[in-house]
């Protein structure tokens, strides 16, 4: 046991209380985070299924070839650094390809 004064007391539930808010907003940010990287990771997988070279008038530029598959690389890079930020693997069990910009 340990004897604190009344106004200790009052400071450290002051603090818990704070602490307790304070862990409902990371949760709320977390929940958000993974929202976000499964968006991310539908997108990519979008984007990597869908070439679209019908859509176009022509065929793709090799320059427009080239800024879509580093746009999907893109997305993938970030939601595998959010995701090791929040510590959560992906839902479904799609393979991650490796990323050649690692950070």
């Amino acid at each position: 046991m340990v004897a604190v004064s009344a106004k200790d007391f009052e400071s450290l539930l002051a603090m818990r209380r704070q602490l307790g808010s304070q862990t409902a907003k990371m949760r709320t940010l977390r929940d958000a985070l993974l929202g976000m990287t499964e968006f991310l990771d539908d997108l990519a997988e979008a984007l990597d299924d869908d070439p679209s070279p019908e859509a176009h008038d022509g065929p793709p530029s090799p320059d427009t070839v080239q800024s879509h598959a580093e746009l999907v690389a893109e997305i993938r890079r970030r939601a595998h650094r959010v995701r090791t930020i929040t510590g959560t693997g992906r839902a479904t069990n799609a393979p991650h390809p490796a990323d050649p910009r690692a950070t």
